[in-house]
């Protein structure tokens, strides 16, 4: 039968390894923690079924069946760099296609880098693609992703952190009128919550937290997209999580209990290093970069 790998990231980390004989320093190499390099040698070892290193005190040594998988990772790696070296070459100018990856909430903040990226450069066709999964930049799926959450550790991806976002609750003016605002968690048993499909959104964290602290009957609608539940919320159905940076655009939210529910998220812009460096990927990752370094983020202080 034969043998496939779950993941080829796998096999690039344990490459690593093998050439540079430690975890620590495959680690600091891929810019990735020492126990994801651990966890991707042991899966690898576990697909193939096989020891491929030797563990003693002074670091990994191969095996004999290791080091005939390392000395064809190697010409694999030397084929990659080539590849790399000729993307560069093809692609020294900005055109074509340049597709974007993030999900349906974080339009509102980068729609008008998008606007000024294509004002910048009209040869280049941008492509947002809008997907709650995170697609494979290693497949080609995507040439940037902009990702919320834990710093992305695959192997081959490059993570530069852009900014630390918040988020709270809010609910429409229309509907405070109604039913009135909220200023304890008591309180907030009274109300009824816009929030996401349950198990679809558990990374969001506002909705994660309406899962674990607010009864199913008080959640009124539940929807797959975090830009949805906003609409939703702005058009007076309940209470919800909204990024500040977003809900400051509106002029008809009021912020709930801010000083007790925020949540901190980070935001991540992610490339893989054979496109890092080509024009299209590097032009529109400046302009990203200087727009969070130049727009301070909103908090309900300066809401």
């Amino acid at each position: 039968m034969a043998i496939q790998f779950d993941d080829w990231q796998d096999l690039k980390v344990a490459y690593e390894v093998a050439r540079l004989g430690t975890l620590t320093a495959a680690a600091e190499s891929l810019g990735v923690h020492h126990s994801t390099v651990l966890r991707r040698i042991n899966n690898l070892e576990a697909s193939l079924n096989t020891r491929l290193f030797h563990r003693h005190a002074r670091g990994y040594s191969v095996t004999e069946s290791g080091a005939k998988l390392f000395a064809t990772a190697k010409l694999i790696n030397s084929e990659l760099e080539r590849l790399h070296n000729d993307i560069i070459a093809a692609d020294s100018a900005l055109r074509g296609s340049l597709l974007l990856t993030t999900v349906s909430g974080f339009m509102d903040i980068l729609s008008g880098v998008c606007e000024q990226f294509q004002n910048l450069h009209p040869q280049v066709q941008l492509e947002v693609i809008l997907d709650q999964n995170r697609l494979r930049l290693d497949h080609g799926q995507a040439h940037i992703a902009v990702r919320a959450g834990p710093r992305p550790d695959e192997g081959d991806y490059i993570a530069q952190h852009l900014a630390q976002l918040s988020s709270g609750f809010y609910v429409a003016k229309s509907y405070v009128a109604k039913y009135g605002l909220p200023k304890t968690l008591q309180q907030l048993e009274q109300h009824s919550f816009v929030s996401g499909v349950a198990g679809y959104n558990g990374k969001v964290p506002y909705f994660a937290w309406v899962d674990a602290h607010i009864a199913t009957t008080q959640v009124k609608l539940r929807v797959s997209e975090t830009s949805e539940a906003t609409r939703a919320i702005v058009k007076g159905l309940g209470i919800g999580g909204i990024q500040h940076d977003i809900a400051a655009q509106y002029t008809n939210l009021v912020p709930v209990m801010a000083s007790e529910l925020s949540w901190p998220t980070d935001l991540w812009l992610v490339t893989h290093h054979l496109v890092h460096r080509t024009a299209k990927v590097q032009a529109f990752s400046q302009l990203l970069k200087a727009y969070f370094k130049n727009h301070p983020h909103k908090t309900t202080e300066n809401f």
